[in-house]
């Protein structure tokens, strides 16, 4: 089983931060800085969603079975604008043999959730 740890250098320029983790879970953050943020100030969609989506695909690796995947669905539901720190939780919901079912809330520093998302894996036949 490998370390768990953020790899992609996209993630890593974004300053994405692996908080926490444990099987099935991780917990991950960042800053929303003045590059990260929309016309208003507030943390852009897209920074949302990536973070949104890095956790959930970091949740599915954490059983250390799974190392080669992809997001075949995201679904984000932005629920009030989000700035400062934004801590993400996700969880895998069902990991199959070739999908996996995630789902992840995203808060501010008050504790406030911003946004929600749901994702499917595809799981990369012999990946195990």
């Amino acid at each position: 089983m490998s370390t768990l740890a953020i790899e992609s250098e996209f993630c890593l320029d974004q300053g994405f931060e692996l908080v926490d983790h444990g099987e099935g879970w991780t917990t991950l953050a960042c800053y929303v800085r003045a590059r990260h943020a929309n016309r208003h100030g507030n943390a852009h969609g897209g920074l949302l969603a990536a973070l949104l989506d890095t956790s959930m695909g970091m949740a599915v690796r954490t059983s250390g079975r799974v190392d080669n995947l992809g997001t075949a669905s995201l679904t984000v539901n932005y629920l009030k604008p989000a700035r400062g720190r934004i801590a993400v939780h996700a969880r895998v919901r069902r990991c199959g043999r070739t999908l996996a079912f995630c789902e992840a809330e995203a808060r501010n520093g008050d504790d406030d959730v911003v946004a929600t998302a749901s994702a499917v894996f595809a799981v990369a036949p012999g990946a195990v």
